[in-house]
């Protein structure tokens, strides 16, 4: 049996003093030879990495201009359909529309130049149906179920009432939106009787 080599705490063979060089950020944290997490800790704004002529960004974000266009690429290579007065939002945006006149009103209101306009077909978010044994699964032995049959009952019955629901929501989605240009027409006579 080999024996356990024995090194005493104070002999020199446990520590030395050594000269150790590498990158350290603004606040004193050491990272060796990683450069980069040393300027990025260090730092609060940097170039942007894919076009140095856009305007500096927080070091902890992203450049806009890079992220604007990016969007715009998105929206533009999206399938486009002519709108019949289904829910649609803003592309980027927070606003909503259920019919033609919530958007007639809105673009008329606030003067939005249709070139500028860009919409999405809206996806419905409807209640998801429970399953009894998901929604007890803390209270049920390990692979245990729900057997009560009146329980169980109760859940279907619930279920049922889910699935006949409208929808609760309603999400961006993957479509842009073509006006149809009946509308796009009347938007203008509007704007031109308003500044009559």
């Amino acid at each position: 049996m080999r024996e356990e080599k024995v090194v005493m705490y104070e002999s020199p063979e446990a520590a030395s003093l050594q000269t150790v060089t590498g990158w350290v950020d603004a606040t004193g944290r050491f990272w060796g030879k990683d450069e980069h997490m040393a300027r990025y800790c260090g730092s609060t704004h940097r170039h942007c990495a894919k076009n140095p002529e856009h305007p500096i960004h927080a070091t902890t974000g992203w450049c806009e201009t890079c992220h604007a266009e990016s969007r715009a690429a998105k929206f533009a290579a999206m399938p486009k359909r002519v709108w019949a007065g289904e829910a649609i939002t803003e592309y980027d945006g927070d606003l909503y529309f259920f019919d033609e006149e919530d958007l007639r009103d809105y673009l008329i209101e606030h003067e939005v130049d249709l070139a500028d306009l860009r919409l999405v077909f809206c996806t419905p978010n409807y209640p998801r149906q429970i399953d009894p044994n998901d929604h007890f699964c803390d209270d049920l032995p390990e692979d245990g179920e729900v057997s009560d049959d009146q329980l169980l009952a109760a859940f279907e019955l619930l279920n049922e009432m889910i699935a006949k629901c409208p929808p609760l929501s309603w999400s961006p989605g993957y479509e842009a939106v073509e006006l149809p240009q009946a509308f796009i027409d009347m938007v203008a006579s509007e704007r031109l009787e308003a500044q009559a």
